[in-house]
Order: structure tokens, then C-alpha cells, then sequence
């Protein structure tokens, strides 16, 4: 079951310390925001990260200024009843509970405020709901239902070679029936009461879940983002929400009618995750960089043409989705984190596919100025990150690499301590 995640979405997981002296690849237009504040950058040095492994398997983690915890999905790919929700001590990232579910866990998306935090189950067609102050599973919330695979290609009339090469891909899994959408990320409107969820189509288009958080119900689900739609942000105040997909676009939807208003072709080809600067009304993403030419031709029924080079950290203006700044990060970048207050961005460079030896780091930008800060090693494989504003810590989940896995180790967290003078 693990090479179908891989199949469907390789994105779903896809010691020296150098400080970078790269210069900046900026586009024209490129500016520094007249508001910003921008604090001096002391880099991250070795005695500054704390590692300790936690389990088999991590995804993504979540930071808890209400319960000052760190929680994080251990999904369990031999026996997905012991997946669980960890909850970790913010300075020690000792185990303090485990949070039973019943599927495997791997986006999360934290409403501290309310003392929820959601979980994504990529294979189980549903969201779970968590309670961070009592510790347990309130609720697995689901959002459609399985379907026969070549039954349902028939009946929207794929064509022959459209259907057979993803027929073909499934029968490698033995695979008939099953969910026909993945669900990775989301994000929380707390005004509106919404919690929202791009569906990565298995051979199908993409489409957005809509969550009534107060009554933990599907409330909608809005069709047309196409080839993976995989990215999300929120602009709250402006009541919007924004989808990137797979295939150089950038979707807007109104949060309050739930419709789709706009679709923006970008300069980026595959923005696997988003984040919006509302003071500059800006979105930060980044551009992963792994091919899907055959996967993405197939669904497109004609061949995509690259905007980008991949491996890149793009600054889009949120409203025309024009790039503001294109820098390069390190190879195949996965999570970002945005500390607005510092103008910082903090990137994880997962450093390749099911290699046998990982070098992955974690890239520092300066977001006042558009440049690169630093270079911190974290290998194999980060992946996932959260950040304490308050006390200036990063944290994030560090996967296996192929030696690291075939030896059965456990996954790490990181707990970096930050500095700015």
C-alpha cells in the first residue's frame, strides 16, 4: 500500500551547518516590502538542534501555543490501527501522550483556539478530529465513498489510452476499488467555520472538500482544480482561498460562496505547498521539482510544457499570480513555515526520492530582502515543520532514507532553536 501513496501523490511524505553565500535569483519586480521589519540572522549552529526519534513513521507536526505541545501523526503502514496522533514536550519532545486513530494520519491543521486539530487519512477517504486538551479522537469525518476504478473512468468517458494507462498503474497495486481522491493538506477559517481540503484525483480531477467545523459534516464539494491540486492557503480577511495544482495553476475560491472565481496559469509548475503574507498580500510556495511528465500527460491528454526548472521557492502577487521573486532552494523541496514578525521562511529540502542515503537540509530565506540566509543540514529527509513564534524554535520531522528504513530506525523530530539580534 505504501507504493500507492508514492503512485498517487509522491508528495504525501516525499552533520556540518554552512551558512549560504549563493546570491539571490530574483525576478525584475522584485522589492522589499516598505513595511518590513527585518532583524539581524544568526545562523543555526549543531549545538542549537535537538534530535530524538519518536517513531516508525512521521508526517507533518503542528505547534500548540495553548497546550505549549508538539503534536505530530505517526501513521503505521504494518498495522494502521496503531497509527496515532503523538504529543510531544516542546523542549524535551518527549512522548507525553498518544492519540489512538483508526487509519493512518498524515496532514494536520491546528484550530488551537478551539482545541482541535485536524488529520488528514490519505487512505481512508476521511478527516479525523482531535481534542489537544483531553487528548483523544473526537470524531473521523467521511468525505466520499469508494469506487470501482475502471467502472468510474467508463463512465466519464475517459478515453482508451487515458484509462489504460491508469488502469495499468493500479494493477501494479492490485488495486480495483478504493478512494478516488487522496486528501493531504488543509486549512482552518476559523470566521467562517470552514475547514478546507484539496482531493488529489486518483486519474481523475481534483477537487475541494468543504468542512462545517461546527457540526464536523461535509458541507460541500467544489469540482475543477484539475491535476493535483495539492497546495493550499487562506487569506482570511480577504475571503480567500487558494489551490495550486500540479499543472502550473493557481485556483481562487470565494470562502464565503464556495465558489470558484478564478484559475491563474503560473510561471511555477508544481506548487506543493502554499502560504499567504496577508500584510503583503503575497503567496510563498514552493516548486518541488520531481517528474510526473508521464502522469501529468496522461491526465492532461497532451504534453505540458515547463515553466520552471523545479527545486525553487516562488513569491507570487496573490492577486495576478505574477512572480515576484523565483530563488532556488535545495532539491525537492516539501514543507515551509513563514515567521512574519522576522521576515523569515524556513524551507525543507527533502534532497531526493527513495534514495539510499539522504542529505536533506532545511533553507533560510530573508523574505524583506528576497535572499537566502542559510543552509542547515538535517538529513535524511525533512519533511514537515512548525514554529513557536513566541519562543523562536523550529521544529520539524525527519524521515527515513532507504538505509536508514531497510534498517527498521525510528523517525526523528527536530527541535532547532533560533536567534535573531
Amino acid at each position: 500500500m505504501q507504493g500507492l501513496l508514492t503512485l498517487a501523490i509522491t508528495t504525501l511524505s516525499l552533520a556540518a551547518l554552512t551558512a549560504c553565500s549563493t546570491a539571490p535569483s530574483l525576478t525584475q519586480n522584485a522589492t522589499m516590502p516598505a513595511t518590513a521589519i527585518e532583524a539581524a540572522y544568526a545562523p543555526v549552529t549543531a549545538e542549537d538542534i535537538l534530535r530524538v526519534p519518536v517513531a516508525s513513521d512521521l508526517v507533518e507536526l503542528a505547534f500548540s501555543p495553548r497546550q505549549q505541545a508538539v503534536f505530530v501523526a505517526a501513521p503505521d503502514w504494518e498495522d494502521e490501527t496503531r497509527s496515532r496522533v503523538l504529543r510531544l514536550a516542546p523542549d524535551t519532545l518527549a512522548v507525553q501522550a498518544e492519540i489512538a486513530l483508526n487509519g493512518k494520519g498524515f496532514g494536520v491543521a491546528l484550530d488551537d483556539a478551539a482545541s482541535r486539530l485536524y488529520v488528514t487519512q490519505g487512505f481512508n477517504g476521511a478527516i479525523s478530529v482531535v481534542d489537544t486538551a483531553s487528548n483523544r479522537l473526537i470524531k473521523q469525518i467521511p468525505l466520499m465513498e469508494k469506487v470501482h476504478f475502471a467502472s468510474e473512468f467508463k463512465r466519464l468517458n475517459f478515453s482508451e489510452i487515458r484509462s489504460d494507462f491508469l488502469l495499468k498503474a493500479l494493477e501494479r497495486f492490485k488495486i480495483t476499488e478504493d478512494y478516488p481522491h487522496k486528501v493531504r493538506e488543509m486549512v482552518v477559517d476559523t470566521k467562517r467555520h470552514r475547514l478546507f481540503a484539496p482531493g488529489l484525483g486518483l486519474g481523475f480531477d481534483s477537487v475541494l472538500f468543504v468542512i462545517d467545523t461546527r457540526t464536523l459534516t461535509l458541507e460541500k464539494v467544489i469540482e475543477g482544480f484539475g491535476y493535483n491540486a495539492v497546495g493550499i492557503a487562506l487569506d482570511e480577511a480577504g475571503g480567500r482561498i487558494f489551490v495550486a495544482n500540479m499543472a502550473g495553476q493557481l485556483m481562487v475560491v470565494d470562502a464565503d460562496t464556495l465558489a470558484l472565481k478564478k484559475t491563474l496559469e503560473v510561471q511555477a509548475d508544481q506548487l506543493l505547498n502554499l502560504i499567504y503574507d496577508p500584510e503583503h498580500n503575497r503567496l510563498f510556495g514552493v516548486d518541488q521539482g520531481i517528474d510526473r511528465d508521464d502522469w501529468r500527460h496522461n491526465h492532461l491528454e497532451r504534453e505540458y510544457r515547463h515553466r520552471s526548472e523545479g527545486h525553487r521557492l516562488f513569491t507570487l502577487d496573490a492577486d495576478a499570480g505574477t512572480v515576484i521573486s523565483n530563488l532556488p532552494t535545495g532539491e525537492v523541496p516539501i514543507g515551509l513555515r513563514f515567521d512574519a514578525a522576522r521576515q523569515r521562511l524556513y524551507v525543507t529540502n527533502r534532497a531526493g526520492v527513495r534514495v539510499a542515503t539522504g542529505n536533506g537540509s532545511i533553507s533560510v530565506f530573508d523574505t524583506a530582502a528576497y535572499q537566502p540566509l542559510q543552509t542547515i543540514a538535517l538529513p535524511p529527509h525533512p519533511n514537515s515543520l512548525a514554529l513557536d513564534e513566541a519562543a523562536n524554535v523550529l521544529y520539524a520531522t525527519v524521515k527515513n532514507d532507504g538505509g536508514t528504513k531497510q534498517a527498521r530506525q525510528p523517525e526523528h523530530v527536530a527541535r532547532i532553536r533560533l536567534s535573531a539580534r
